[in-house]
């Protein structure tokens, strides 16, 4: 017997946050081997005279899938740091870990499903990785607690996110060598509203000259409007159909925060930066709208929603450049049977 009482519910709700962090990884895994083989099929197949691989289409989802997947593996690596960071001082890591839980896992729906459009037929084949991937992906959104139930612990941490940042210590790459004993004794669970983050807007700063950063940004301050302007009533506040479009907005905020963090500390491709952007306003968009229909929302909120809708800066030259990349993968990586 380790705990009784109250000390037993927040050591199973601390197991919880190990358990819910590992499957991010576990849906970068599944996208990665994907990728290897859904573009390796495709590059080399022959479709009316031409590689699969010419068709605009084709290159566009495979562009988008890997923008979503180098976000992924991006985000998961430095909320690693903030995890392995982690004190009673520094609690961050409890709306990054549900983040990377939730977010990751359903990119890595969206990555295959782009994937398989490609590969259609393909991705059924027995012999393949592709078809115990495309199985498998959604089981993870849906383990160690719905894409609901973190979304609703996601907001507890706006407030403060978004409008109280405080002074922080930055948290460095953390792959050094040591026991991460404070995984084994995080605390109590309570307190969530009461986490402290720095300015999320710094992590914008570096890349501002990125024009779809840019595009985003102007979103994500229009959010912050949102809530000072037009925020959810009573009423709302108790409408979980509608709290939810408001979690999975916020949440790409500090999916965003995090990518830039790691961006800047790895020196990733502005070119794939910016096409990762690229898909987050359209992303973002998508929610406006989404919002803008929900049955509750108010005239004041609907106003805001089409205002929000942003068309992302479209450059076919850094399209190239990134589909170059993708199209490099093609008999890079063969899993051995």
């Amino acid at each position: 017997m380790l705990h009784t009482g109250q000390a037993a519910f927040a050591a199973a709700l601390n197991t919880v946050n190990v358990g819910k962090f590992n499957i991010g990884p576990a849906s970068i895994g599944m996208c990665e081997h994907a990728m290897y083989e859904a573009v390796t099929h495709a590059h080399n197949r022959i479709l009316y005279g031409n590689r699969v691989t010419d068709f605009p289409h084709v290159r566009r989802s495979f562009v988008d899938a890997y923008a979503r997947l180098i976000a992924m593996k991006a985000y998961g690596d430095r909320a690693i740091d903030y995890f392995r960071t982690a004190s009673p001082r520094d609690r961050r890591y409890l709306l990054f870990n549900p983040v990377s839980k939730m977010k990751i896992t359903t990119e890595g729906e969206k990555v295959i499903e782009l994937l398989w459009d490609v590969i259609a037929a393909k991705g059924f084949e027995p012999d393949t990785y592709f078809r115990g991937a495309g199985k498998d992906v959604g089981a993870l959104a849906k383990l160690e607690g719905t894409v609901h139930v973190n979304l609703a612990l996601i907001l507890k941490f706006m407030p403060n996110y978004l409008f109280a940042p405080t002074e922080q210590p930055v948290v460095p790459t953390r792959q050094d060598a040591v026991d991460d004993e404070f995984l084994f004794r995080q605390g109590p669970a309570r307190g969530l509203g009461e986490v402290t983050f720095a300015a999320w807007r710094l992590a914008f700063e570096p890349f501002a000259e990125l024009p779809n950063v840019a595009r985003f940004r102007e979103q994500a301050e229009g959010f912050t409007t949102l809530l000072r302007t037009a925020a959810p009533d009573a009423e709302q506040q108790q409408d979980l159909d509608f709290r939810l479009v408001l979690g999975q907005l916020f949440t790409l905020i500090v999916y965003a925060q995090l990518i830039l963090e790691q961006a800047e500390l790895i020196g990733l491709d502005p070119d794939v930066l910016d096409t990762i952007f690229e898909v987050f306003v359209r992303d973002f968009s998508a929610l406006a709208v989404e919002l803008h229909g929900k049955a509750s929302s108010t005239e004041a909120q609907e106003q805001w929603a089409l205002a929000n809708v942003r068309k992302p800066v479209i450059d076919t030259g850094r399209f190239a450049r990134v589909w170059e990349q993708v199209e490099a993968l093609s008999g890079a990586y063969l899993m051995s049977p």
